[in-house]
C-alpha cells in the first residue's frame, strides 16, 4: 500500500533513532508527538497516548493518519489508515525475523507506504530497532556485522554531542574502548539464569552496546532518579541486552517479590527490557 503525503498526518511516539529518521522520510506529510494527558510521549507510555501535538503542516476533517509506534487513540477524531509497530502482538512485523528486518521495522513499514527506497542507511537503522543482536550475529541480509557496530557508535557520537551530559564521550575511540570493557565486565559475570549479573559492578558505560555485540542479556544496578533526574537515593535493577520475551517476564516475576520493592517491576517482553526499584 502507498499512500500520497498531501493531506497525510503522522503521528509519532517516543523518541529514538528509528523516529528520528522516520520523520526524515515523512517530509512532505504533517508530523505531529503523540501525548498523554497533554504532555508528549515517550517509549513508556507512547501505547497510552490519547492527543497529540501537531509539529508541521496542517490538519483538516479529510487528513488521514498514520501511527507510528504509539495508541491509535492519540488520532482522536480523524481516520487511521496505517499503523507502523512490531513491538506489539498484532503488529504487521511482530512475528517477522532477522530475515524480514526491513519489512518487520516501523520505518520499513513508513517507507513502504509512502513510496521510499530502501538505502544502506535505512536498513541499518531498521535493523538497529528491530533485530540488533541478530544484526551483530550476522542474520540480517545485507548488513555486515562490523559495519553495523561503526554506524551504531557514528550514531552514539552524533547523539552525545548534541546532549550536554555526554559530550565528553563523542568521540569514536571512547565509545570503542567502553564497549570493550564492558564486553570483558559481562564474560567475567557470573549467570542467573542465563543473565549477566552485573548488579554490584556500578555504572559500566556501553554495557547495552556491549551485550548485543556479545549475544547477551545483563542485570544491572543503578541509582534510582526522578523525571527531573535528581537522584531519590533507591536503587534501580534494569534487565537488557539480548533478552527474550520469557526472561522479561522471568525478572518481572522477581522483581515482584522482592520484600524492598517500592513499586511493582516495569517492562516490555516484546521490547526487551524490564526494571524494578528498590530501597538500598
Amino acid at each position: 500500500m502507498q499512500l500520497k503525503k498531501i493531506d497525510l498526518l503522522v503521528i509519532f511516539g517516543g523518541q529514538d533513532l528509528e523516529e528520528s529518521t522516520a520523520r526524515s522520510i515523512a517530509a512532505g506529510c504533517s508530523t505531529a508527538t503523540a501525548t498523554q494527558d497533554g504532555k508528549k510521549v515517550s517509549a513508556f507510555n507512547a501505547y497510552r497516548a490519547d492527543g497529540y501535538v501537531l509539529e508541521s503542516g496542517k490538519v483538516s476533517s479529510e487528513t488521514r493518519v498514520i501511527i507510528f509506534e504509539c495508541s491509535p487513540a492519540a488520532a482522536g477524531d480523524l481516520k487511521v489508515v496505517a499503523h507502523c509497530d512490531h513491538h506489539n502482538p498484532g503488529d504487521h512485523g511482530y512475528t517477522m525475523g532477522p530475515e524480514k528486518f526491513w519489512e518487520a521495522s516501523s520505518l520499513g513499514q513508513l517507507s513502504n507506504i509512502l513510496g521510499v527506497n530502501a538505502t544502506p542507511e535505512l536498513e541499518m537503522v531498521a535493523a538497529g530497532d528491530h533485530c540488533p543482536a541478530d544484526a551483530y550475529a550476522g542474520r540480517c541480509a545485507g548488513i555486515d556485522p562490523a559495519e553495523f557496530l561503526d554506524f551504531r557508535i557514528a550514531s552514539k557520537v552524533a547523539f552525545y554531542a548534541t546532549n550536554p551530559s555526554t559530550a565528553n564521550r563523542a568521540d569514536v575511540e571512547k565509545i570503542q574502548t567502553a564497549i570493550k570493557v564492558a564486553k570483558v565486565k559481562l564474560a567475567e559475570a557470573n549467570l542467573v539464569n542465563g543473565v549477566c549479573d552485573l548488579r554490584d559492578a556500578g555504572i559500566i558505560p556501553e554495557l547495552p552496546e556491549a551485550a548485543l555485540c556479545s549475544g547477551k542479556a545483563y542485570m544491572a544496578g543503578i541509582r534510582d532518579t526522578d523525571r527531573q533526574k535528581i537522584p531519590t537515593g533507591n536503587l534501580k535493577f534494569v534487565l537488557g541486552g539480548h533478552t527474550t520475551p520469557e526472561t522479561v517476564i522471568r525478572f518481572m516475576e522477581w522483581g515482584n517479590s522482592l520484600p524492598n520493592k517500592v513499586a511493582n517491576a516495569y517492562g516490555n517482553p516484546t521490547r526487551g527490557f524490564a526494571g524494578v526499584v528498590v530501597k538500598p
